[in-house]
C-alpha cells in the first residue's frame, strides 16, 4: 500500500502538468514560441518572419489580376520547416488585400501552391572598427518562394510566380545567444569568430619596433 501511495505521488506532478498544458488556450500556448525581437532587434526567427511577410506581399501583388474578388486557399507543395511561417504570411497578406481565406479549400475557386526554395539566416562575419569597440555580428537573411495559382475545380494552372527578399543588418555580439531559436533549424546559423589575437599581434610588434627606433635615434642625438 505504501509503495502504491509513493508511486501515486510521483505520477501526480507530471500528470497534472500534462493536464494543465493540454487545457491551455491556443493563444497562451503560442506565447511559448521564441520571441521575435530582443531589445528592439529582430531575433533570427523575427527576421525570418519579416522575410516571409515580404515575399507573401510581393507574391499576391504579382498575382493580383488573377485574385480579384476571389477566395484563396494556400497549401505547401513540399516539406520545409518554414512552411508554417510562409502559410501565416500568405494568409495575412490575403486578408489585408480583401481576400477571404479558406483553410480547407471548401467553396474556394482558387488554390495557391507554394514551395520554399530558400529560407535561411546567415552570419556573414564580425565587425569591429577599433580594437576596443563593441563587436557586432553581420547578419543576412534570404527567402525565395515559388508559387502556382490553380483553378480549384479543374486544376488548371492560372499563373505562376517566384519572389525573393534579401535583408542584411547587424546584431550586437552580446545578443548572439538570445537571437537564436531552437525551434527552427534555419534560425541557427554558424558564427565563425575571428581570432582577434592574430590582429593584435602585428599591432604589438609594430609598436615595439617603433619604440626601439625611437630609442635608437634618441641615443644618437644625445651622443
Amino acid at each position: 500500500m505504501k509503495r502504491f501511495r509513493r508511486l501515486a505521488r510521483l505520477l501526480a506532478g507530471p500528470l497534472l502538468g500534462w493536464f494543465v498544458l493540454g487545457t491551455l488556450p491556443a493563444d497562451l500556448l503560442a506565447a511559448a514560441e521564441p520571441p521575435l525581437s530582443v531589445q528592439g532587434i529582430p531575433t533570427n526567427l523575427g527576421l525570418a518572419h519579416e522575410l516571409c511577410r515580404g515575399v507573401a506581399g510581393k507574391t499576391l501583388d504579382t498575382l493580383a489580376p488573377r485574385l480579384s474578388g476571389r477566395c484563396l486557399h494556400s497549401r505547401a507543395a513540399g516539406e520545409h520547416s518554414g512552411n508554417a511561417l510562409v502559410q501565416l504570411a500568405l494568409d495575412e497578406a490575403a486578408r489585408v488585400r480583401g481576400l477571404s481565406v479558406s483553410t480547407d479549400g471548401t467553396d474556394c475557386a482558387a488554390r495557391l501552391e507554394y514551395r520554399i526554395l530558400d529560407l535561411r539566416i546567415a552570419y556573414t562575419g564580425l565587425d569591429r572598427s577599433a580594437l576596443f569597440v563593441k563587436k557586432e555580428i553581420e547578419r543576412s537573411g534570404t527567402c525565395v518562394v515559388a508559387v502556382r495559382l490553380l483553378d480549384a475545380a479543374s486544376g488548371a494552372e492560372l499563373a505562376t510566380a517566384q519572389e525573393e527578399i534579401l535583408a542584411t543588418d547587424r546584431v550586437p555580439y552580446d545578443l548572439r545567444d538570445l537571437v537564436r531559436s531552437e525551434s527552427y533549424p534555419f534560425t541557427q546559423p554558424e558564427l565563425k569568430e575571428k581570432d582577434w589575437s592574430k590582429s593584435v599581434e602585428p599591432f604589438v610588434v609594430t609598436a615595439l619596433i617603433s619604440s626601439l627606433v625611437y630609442l635608437f635615434f634618441s641615443n644618437q642625438s644625445s651622443d
